[in-house]
């Protein structure tokens, strides 16, 4: 087998480490599980995000994009789909911030933690939100985002990884995914310090608010997208 195309793969690499901290809804949602659900949810809707990412990413490479310019009608479909998804959820949180207390540690242990006592971790899993449940907020958050196909494949064809080899491909395709895993475990990781956790607590509304107004934004901006494409 022929090796790599080793200077296609330090341009991809190097445009998508400066694309990567860009502030946008996956990072947001890994923020708000970090410092909302217990220990190992992050896991679980990071895992879930980077699959439907490489998906995605597969997808460009394939020339999904493509496939979405020769049905516009179906492209508007997934724009407006994903922003109402995104909306939905934005409204949930602002919903929930009009019932938070606006200060106070309730729901977090003396540590900054929420794990509940082992006594009542049964009733706690039961009311609360599951793993799978984030892992399914990780992968609808990622595929709601439908443009980022067209941004991918905008990316690709500027670092020359259309007309590279297949392995060439695939390894750009594993260093998006790579990237993106490691930023966002790293903001998982911020989030789920005590202080940061404890700071959370005290403004718990106003971070609500604000995450939720973002999602809103986001939806908004994808659903508009959608109507006018």
């Amino acid at each position: 087998m022929a090796p790599p195309d080793w200077s296609i793969l330090a341009a991809l690499t190097l445009l998508w480490i400066v694309i990567v901290p860009t502030p946008g809804a996956n990072a947001l949602m890994i923020t708000h599980v970090a410092l909302t659900r217990p220990r190992g949810h992050v896991s679980a809707a990071l895992f879930g995000n980077q699959l439907a990412f490489f998906v995605m990413a597969s997808a460009a490479v394939l020339g999904l994009s493509l496939l979405l310019d020769t049905f516009p009608w179906l492209r508007r479909a997934i724009y407006v789909a994903g922003g109402l998804y995104l909306i939905y959820f934005g409204l949930r949180l602002l919903w929930a911030a009009r019932t938070t207390p606006t200060s106070g540690t309730a729901g977090l242990q003396p540590d900054g933690s929420d794990e509940p006592p082992p006594v009542a971790r049964g009733k706690a899993a039961a009311a609360g939100p599951t793993r799978y449940g984030s892992w399914l907020l990780g992968v609808a958050t990622a595929l709601s985002n439908a443009q980022a196909v067209f941004f991918i494949t905008s990316i690709f064809a500027v670092t020359g990884v259309l007309k590279s080899d297949l392995l060439t491909q695939a390894l750009c395709v594993l260093i998006m995914v790579t990237s993106n895993a490691l930023y966002l475990a790293a903001l998982g990781w911020l989030f789920r310090r005590a202080q940061v956790r404890a700071a959370y607590a005290r403004f718990k509304r106003p971070f609500q608010s604000t995450v939720g107004a973002l999602f809103v934004l986001f939806g908004g901006q994808l659903t508009w997208r959608g109507w006018t494409a």
